[in-house]
């Protein structure tokens, strides 16, 4: 049986995943708190993608972080984010999640 190819981007644990990014666009959406279990507004950045480690794909990585947002920022502003592969790698779990950014 063949596995489908899901329609966005999955950062699985530990493994570092090399992008090419064409486009990105922030959008507000609301999301259930899974501590609180209360609605609360969450800002994310949309990046389309055009390459998934050295394959073609046309695809979408929803940035939900804060933090690598912050990080991501001056390079979707200058639009070097659009001309060079980014690579993701994400570390923790949980509330301890982080990314490893690197454009190569």
């Amino acid at each position: 049986m063949v596995t489908p190819i899901p329609s966005f981007v999955v950062l699985k644990p530990n493994i570092p995943v090399r992008l090419r990014v064409s486009g990105s666009r922030q959008v507000e959406q609301t999301i259930i708190d899974p501590e609180t279990q209360r609605a609360k507004p969450l800002s994310v950045y949309i990046l389309e993608v055009t390459e998934v480690d050295g394959q073609p794909r046309q695809t979408t990585l929803s940035v939900t972080s804060y933090n690598l947002q912050q990080v991501l920022t001056p390079f979707i502003n200058s639009g070097e984010l659009f001309r060079r592969v980014l690579q993701l790698t994400r570390r923790g779990s949980g509330r301890g999640t982080h990314y490893e950014f690197q454009l190569l």
